[in-house]
């Protein structure tokens, strides 16, 4: 039978395997001196019984976790998640392209301070970071939006809600289709089922649990991640964002999976 010790114990090699030799990975300010026993809670729970669950690998669990601190706006814990997901094995181009990614949830602001905060890590360590440029500013306006209702398509799976025709809201819909789905999820860098990870974790830490929701979780299955696959970036995120939106988001995810048929 497992002991509270046993998982104190893996969530200590679960640290040591994200501090990389870095002793300041140790240390959590303010709970290391106010609240040992929450530090030593969240040892067993968040290093112990989350991040060593099988279902996710520690470098997607590390997207998960940045892209939810990101949305958060956790800017001390982001740092220290960009330095770990870098020492379980993100190379720089992902860790990039996962702010990339987010532009469009969480908006440009976040993704300015998020990229400097990336910037000052990489300088720190000697990383020499050249950025991948992919963007064809050459391509017809009339084209871009053609692939992004196909990248949509295939990355959804669903029909995109209807809005009002030469409405305001068609003008933002026509922008989002173009830059979001053509421009940028055609990036390389990260797999589909990765760029859907970061959607979701971003989403679930900010509670949306909307039909925007719903549509991100059905076109996740149908890129191929698993049920389980899903179930396990909401538990990722929890301790992130609170159970209160995981909890919601993991009953949206099992209403879409009892409509589909599946379990998980």
């Amino acid at each position: 039978m497992t002991t509270l010790n046993d998982r104190f114990e893996r969530g200590n090699e679960m640290r040591r395997l994200m501090a990389a030799g870095d002793p300041t990975h140790f240390t959590v300010p303010g709970i290391d001196q106010f609240a040992p026993d929450l530090r030593r809670i969240i040892d067993e729970c968040l290093f112990g019984s989350i991040w060593t669950r099988p279902t996710l690998p520690p470098e997607q669990r590390a997207i998960c976790t940045i892209s939810s601190l990101m949305a958060l706006g956790q800017l001390p814990l982001l740092r220290r998640h960009i330095e770990r997901g870098l020492n379980l094995g993100l190379t720089p181009d992902q860790v990039v392209e996962v702010f990339i990614q987010l532009t469009f949830y969480v908006g440009v602001p976040e993704v300015e301070t998020a990229i400097r905060i990336t910037r000052e890590i990489f300088e720190e360590r000697g990383v020499e970071f050249t950025p991948t440029l992919v963007y064809d500013t050459e391509r017809p306006v009339e084209e871009l939006h053609e692939l992004g209702h196909k990248v949509r398509d295939e990355m959804l799976g669903v029909p995109a809600l209807p809005v009002l025709p030469d409405s305001p809201e068609e003008e933002l819909d026509k922008l989002i289709v173009e830059y979001h789905w053509g421009a940028i999820n055609t990036r390389p860098h990260l797999s589909p089922k990765e760029r859907a990870m970061c959607a979701l974790s971003a989403m679930g830490v900010l509670g949306q649990y909307d039909r925007q929701l719903r549509n991100r979780i059905q076109g996740a299955l149908g890129i191929g991640m698993t049920p389980e696959e899903i179930m396990e970036v909401f538990i990722q995120i929890m301790l992130y964002g609170g159970f209160f939106t995981t909890r919601s988001a993991m009953r949206v995810a099992r209403s879409v999976f009892v409509e589909q048929g599946l379990s998980g």
